[in-house]
């Protein structure tokens, strides 16, 4: 059984502003330098017409993780992870993510949206928005494995939102 992933996280930013970091190879490098861990790289960027495409890599340190966590992966957790965005229209784009954790049976897939908020009388505010799941093929402990490695998504996400806020303060 899968464990489903919801993400909710407001800007004060417009969308075309979040999407261009979001997307951008020297913001991907940077966040990736700070959150993470020692083995983090951009192994590929790759703009396209519509928008861009990547992958990362990612670490997280064997006691950075749970006691049930460390039994399953048995070291340091290794994340690869698969991002495409897309403009759909302006102030609205759209993406699909995919992940999975090295040496273990676990794979997480999603699709993500990025749309300004429409407020006449505030200023521009955009919101993310990233939906998946969590399967992890591993008998009788496979839920709530998935509930651990969705609980670590939340909190990379919501870590990744504050790096974006930084990163936007300085950049755009």
């Amino acid at each position: 059984m899968a464990r489903r992933i919801e993400h909710r996280s407001t800007s004060e930013r417009p969308a075309v502003e979040v999407y261009r970091a979001l997307i951008d190879s020297e913001y991907l490098t940077a966040r990736l330098e700070e959150l993470g861990g020692s083995t983090a790289t951009l192994l590929q960027h790759v703009p396209t017409d519509a928008g861009a495409r990547f992958q990362t890599r990612q670490g997280v340190p064997v006691d950075k993780l749970p006691s049930l966590a460390r039994t399953v992966v048995g070291g340091d957790l290794l994340i690869d992870r698969s991002e495409s965005w897309r403009r759909e229209e302006e102030g609205h784009y759209t993406g699909e993510i995919a992940a999975e954790i090295a040496g273990a049976p676990c794979s997480i897939t999603g699709s993500m949206w990025l749309r300004d908020l429409v407020d006449p009388t505030g200023p521009a505010v955009s919101e993310l928005v990233v939906e998946g799941t969590v399967k992890v093929n591993v008998p009788f402990v496979g839920s709530k494995a998935e509930d651990l490695v969705a609980e670590q998504v939340q909190k990379m996400l919501v870590e990744e939102d504050h790096f974006t806020a930084a990163w936007l303060a300085k950049h755009a």
